[in-house]
C-alpha cells in the first residue's frame, strides 16, 4: 500500500493561518498527495471566507463544512464529526493523514512514513483478532502507563482503518470519569473494546492514574509505583504494548517531526535503560511518551536489562504467550480485586501528597 494515493484532512478551526499556509505548500510538494481537505464548520467558513476562497484556488483545497454540533467533553463530538466529514471526501483505497491547521508536520518526517511498510504481521494467538485494522496506523505520542492514551493531533492510515477511529459512543461520557486531557483515549481504544474486553474494564479505573493537570506529579508517581507491583496492571500494560507494536507505529524518522504551540516531550529508551528507570525515572513529566517504536517493541520482545519491574514484565510475557487466543487476556482474573487495589493506591497517594504539602 506504499504507492496508494494520499489525502490530507485538516480538521476543525482555522487556528493558525501562517502555519496552515506552510502546511499546504509543503504537502503539495510531496509526491502521492492528491487531495487536501479542510473539514470545518459553516460559521468558520463564513468568518474566513476571503482567506479560504483564495487558498482553495491556489492549493486546490476542498472545503467540507457543516453546522457545528453541540459541545461534548474535550470538544470530542466536533473532532469526531470533522474527521467523519473529511473522510467522506476521500477516494476509496486512499491513505489519509488527519492533522490540524495549527500543526506543521515536517515534510521529511511525513516522507519517511510514506515510505514505510504498513502491512500487519501477527503472532499465532492473535489470529482471531487480526481483522481490526487492514494496515498499520501511524500515531505520535503514545503514553506508556495508560493504555491507548495517544496524542491525536495527527495520525495516518488507510481510509477504512481511519474510519474506525471515528467514535461517537456516548458510554465514554456517562460511564467513565475521563478528564479533558485524556478524553481522546476513546478514539484509539474503541476499535479494540469488543475483541479485548479487559480494556473496557480498565477504563473504570483509568482516572486513578492521575495523568492530568488536576493531580500533582507526586500523586501520579506514587500511584504508578504501587500499580507496577501488581501483576494484573503489568499484564494489561504489556497487552497494550503488544497491540501498539502490531497495529500502530510511532516512527516518524530521526529528525524533528512537527511544530505546535505546546509540544510534549518524548523520552528515549536507550541501551542499558531498565524498565524501572524508564517508567519511574522522570517524575517531573506528566505523561511518559517513548520516542519512536523502540520501547514498545523491546518490552514486547523482552529485550531490556534485568530489574524488578522487568521481571514482572517477563512473567506477563510468559502469561500472554501461553494463551491460545489473546482476546482472553486477563479475563480469568479477579478484576474487582484489582479495582480495589487501584483505588487504594489512589487513596495512599492522596495521603502522601497531603502529608508533603500540608493539605487538610
Amino acid at each position: 500500500m506504499t504507492d496508494a494515493p494520499v489525502s490530507i484532512i485538516f480538521t476543525g478551526l482555522v487556528r493558525d493561518k501562517d502555519l496552515f499556509l506552510r502546511s499546504l505548500d509543503a504537502f503539495r510538494s510531496i509526491p502521492g498527495v492528491q487531495k487536501i481537505i479542510l473539514s470545518t464548520w459553516q460559521k468558520e467558513v463564513e468568518e474566513n471566507l476571503e482567506f479560504l476562497t483564495k487558498i482553495s484556488r491556489k492549493f486546490d483545497l476542498t472545503l467540507a463544512a457543516a453546522p457545528e454540533p453541540q459541545s461534548w467533553s474535550g470538544n470530542m463530538l466536533s473532532q469526531m464529526m470533522s474527521l467523519q466529514m473529511g473522510l467522506r471526501r476521500v477516494p476509496e483505497g486512499a491513505r489519509v493523514l488527519k492533522t490540524r491547521t495549527d500543526v506543521f508536520i515536517e515534510p521529511d518526517a511525513f516522507a519517511h512514513v510514506l515510505a514505510q511498510d504498513s502491512s500487519l504481521e501477527f503472532p499465532e494467538n492473535f489470529a482471531r483478532a487480526r481483522h481490526i485494522f487492514e494496515q498499520k496506523i501511524w500515531v505520535w505520542g503514545a503514553e506508556a502507563t495508560s493504555p491507548f492514551y495517544i496524542h491525536d493531533l495527527f495520525f495516518f492510515g488507510h481510509k477504512r482503518d481511519m474510519a474506525k477511529l471515528v467514535n461517537m459512543d456516548i458510554r465514554y461520557d456517562v460511564m467513565y470519569q475521563m478528564s479533558k486531557e485524556r478524553i481522546h483515549i476513546r478514539r484509539f481504544v474503541h476499535p479494540f473494546l469488543y475483541e479485548f474486553p479487559i480494556f473496557e474494564r480498565f477504563l473504570n479505573i483509568e482516572n486513578v492514574l492521575g495523568a492530568t493537570h488536576d493531580f500533582p506529579n507526586e500523586y501520579r508517581n506514587s500511584v504508578l509505583r504501587q500499580l507496577l507491583q501488581n501483576d494484573t496492571y503489568v499484564r494489561v500494560l504489556l497487552l497494550y504494548y503488544q497491540i501498539l507494536s502490531l497495529y500502530f507505529s510511532n516512527d516518524w524518522g530521526p529528525g524533528t517531526v512537527f511544530e505546535w504551540r505546546d509540544q510534549p516531550e518524548q523520552i528515549t529508551f536507550g541501551n542499558g535503560t531498565t524498565i524501572s528507570d524508564f517508567l519511574l525515572g522522570r517524575p517531573e513529566l506528566k505523561a511518559l511518551m517513548p520516542a519512536g517504536d523502540t520501547y514498545f517493541r523491546q518490552v514486547t520482545d523482552g529485550d531490556y536489562p534485568p530489574c524488578d519491574i522487568g521481571r514482572r514484565f517477563d512473567a506477563a510475557r510468559a502469561y500472554l504467550a501461553g494463551l491460545d487466543d489473546i482476546r482472553d487476556a486477563c479475563l480469568d482474573e479477579n478484576f474487582d480485586e484489582f479495582m480495589e487495589y487501584a483505588l487504594a493506591a489512589g487513596e495512599t497517594a492522596l495521603r502522601e501528597v497531603k502529608d508533603k504539602f500540608g493539605g487538610g
